[in-house]
């Protein structure tokens, strides 16, 4: 199945088992597959290449024009938004529904943060002088 369904039927046991602590099975969860998978991700996408859809050319930077230098084709990023941060809610929604210490959910916002800022839109974000004033 999906990690998803392998993580849902893991604390799902972990609940129904005396013997184990529930909100550690969760924190486990987050702290050695959600956040390494996560941090791992952004890491990725920061350091990914471009590649020419047409004739598959790869740069380490997008060329400024847009365009594919062999054959003018359209160039696009090799990683996409939804792999890098398709686990972000699910990983927060563990965190509160099991009541999960503190320090991991803060390990979390922080990251939350980081994808936010790597992924707003900021097209539309011109200043003006009397923003710096």
């Amino acid at each position: 199945g999906s990690m998803m369904d392998k993580m849902d039927a893991q604390l799902d046991l972990a609940r129904k088992l005396r013997a184990v602590d529930e909100t550690d099975v969760a924190e486990r969860v987050i702290e050695y597959h959600f956040l390494p998978d996560l941090i791992g991700n952004l890491r990725a996408f920061s350091r990914q290449e471009t590649r020419c859809l047409d004739c598959g050319a790869k740069y380490r930077r997008m060329p400024l024009t847009g365009e594919c230098r062999e054959c003018g084709g359209r160039v696009n990023l090799t990683v996409h938004e939804g792999s890098v941060n398709k686990y972000m809610q699910t990983a927060i929604r563990v965190a509160e529904e099991f009541g999960c210490r503190d320090y991991t959910k803060q390990r979390l916002e922080v990251l939350e943060r980081s994808l936010e800022s790597v992924f707003e839109d900021d097209t539309n974000k011109q200043s003006g002088i009397a923003d710096f004033m």
